[in-house]
């Protein structure tokens, strides 16, 4: 089942002001994520599907003045937001509105962040475009929600209604990671049967090792 762009961009038309809020006991993993990252001071970091830009202050702490970051994310209105959160000194930052099959990044990455980007991972169209402008051996980290152990169905059923309102594609929802894990080189995913969280790493392979 693919994911259904269009209706997320209205759901999250009305959603982007309440969007931290929201999600703000996700900050801890998401902080966790961007550790993941071992961002080094002038990397250059792609924030795929940046959304309002929570990453964005600590992804410019990480890569200091001399860094870059480049986010994009198909929502105006979350883009709108993230774009009050760019510091006012600090490394370099684009912001895009850009899907991630069609985003052309202007420049390669050293690393990618996709924090809770469900229908973005699940896209192999979208993983392929950004993985080809990225340096090889580039760092990727990502986060989100997955299901609970099966014997726990009745907080799965829950996670699944709860979060109809961010994702659209709920395809693999046991193993969100499984693209990624076949994309990646060192693939590392930590998580539970009793936790709804992951944090999955690796890192993107040469296009001569590409598959």
């Amino acid at each position: 089942m693919a994911s259904d762009l269009a209706r997320a961009v209205e759901h999250y038309r009305t959603l982007a002001p309440r969007y931290d809020h929201y999600t703000r006991r996700i900050n801890r993993i998401r902080a966790r994520t961007i550790d993941a990252l071992e961002l080094r001071p002038g990397d250059t970091v792609l924030d795929a599907g940046c959304g309002t830009g929570w990453c964005l202050p600590r992804l410019a702490k990480a890569v200091g003045p001399s860094g870059r970051i480049v986010g994009f994310d198909p929502s105006p209105d979350m883009l709108a937001i993230a774009r009050t959160r760019v510091p006012a000194s600090g490394p370099a930052i684009e912001l895009m509105h850009a899907t991630g099959e069609e985003a052309v990044l202007p420049t390669r990455a050293d690393a990618i962040l996709f924090s809770y980007t469900h229908d973005l991972i699940r896209s192999p169209r979208a993983l392929a475009n950004l993985f080809a402008q990225v340096k090889p051996g580039a760092r990727v980290a990502a986060t989100s929600t997955k299901l609970y152990a099966p014997w726990l169905f009745p907080a799965n059923w829950y996670l699944r209604y709860s979060h109809r309102a961010y994702i659209t594609n709920f395809e693999s929802f046991d193993a969100p990671w499984s693209l990624l894990a076949s994309a990646l080189d060192d693939f590392q995913v930590d998580t539970a049967g009793w936790t709804q969280h992951y944090v999955a790493t690796g890192r993107v392979r040469g296009r001569d090792q590409a598959a």
